[in-house]
């Protein structure tokens, strides 16, 4: 009997080291992509090499960028979803190959171009354009409730509110666009992400401890000062009111 005993322990653990093996009938093997079917896809363009997302209408002159779709899978993680046949229209100053990549020429030519990518029928386009640096304005843009404010465009303007430079808030919430020296300040624009659906509570944005409203034109925030080739930092995140928190921003103080 104890032979029998130690024979039915042994046949035990072997079968619990094959479940373990298998993955507990969990489905066997990482997929790195994390597997479909997926929700909220959307385009994506991140520095080749890296995960740093970028403003594509910003792609700086020689610079590699890798357009990519990602969507949140079923353990609602968002991951890169395998896609090819990438395709370029127009002439925005580089070239795009099937998997992505865009390789930006050293000559830009102010053009705007698409990037597309169809994935299950669907076609997910990014406007695409290549500049030749000069300032680069640097940060991260958010809503008050922390989501990246991805869509919202910034405005860098002159000492006389003209608009010299103009930068899109990356997937991410990251910002980083290009403007001459001469910008000293600057404001947000949603005419990108309007009509339909919208977070913001009201068109203000908090910046270094003020608020500003983009519906003011003398309301705007002060820039860091500016130096050709060199990038320079916003003093702190921009921040957007989100329709969530449920009450009116405060009344803008930063106006001049």
């Amino acid at each position: 009997m104890k032979h029998n005993q130690v024979i039915v322990g042994i046949l035990f653990v072997l079968f619990l080291m094959v479940i373990t093996a298998c993955g507990g009938g969990g489905g066997g093997g990482n997929n790195t992509s994390g597997g479909g079917p997926y929700t909220n896809i959307r385009m994506e363009a991140v520095l080749d090499g890296t995960s740093t997302s970028i403003d594509p209408t910003n792609v700086f002159a020689n610079e590699q960028i890798r357009f990519r779709l990602t969507g949140v899978d079923t353990n609602s993680v968002r991951v890169v979803i395998p896609t090819s046949d990438y395709s370029l229209s127009g002439s925005p100053g580089g070239s795009l190959d099937a998997t992505g990549l865009f390789s930006a020429s050293g000559t830009p030519n102010s053009n705007t171009g698409t990037v597309s990518v169809v994935f299950e029928t669907l076609s997910y386009n990014s406007a695409v354009r290549v500049v030749v640096p000069q300032a680069i304005i640097s940060g991260l843009g958010r809503t008050t409730s922390g989501v990246p404010a991805k869509g919202v465009q910034i405005f860098a303007l002159n000492s006389v509110g003209t608009v010299v430079g103009t930068g899109t808030i990356a997937t991410t919430g990251a910002i980083r666009f290009s403007a001459p020296t001469s910008a000293v300040r600057f404001t947000a624009n949603f005419a990108a992400i309007d009509p339909g659906p919208n977070p913001y509570y009201a068109r203000q944005f908090a910046y270094a401890g003020k608020d500003y409203s983009t519906t003011i034109a003398s309301c705007t925030a002060p820039l860091p000062p500016l130096s050709n080739g060199q990038t320079t930092n916003l003093l702190t995140n921009v921040v957007f009111y989100s329709n969530t928190s449920g009450f009116p921003p405060p009344p803008p103080n930063g106006c001049q």
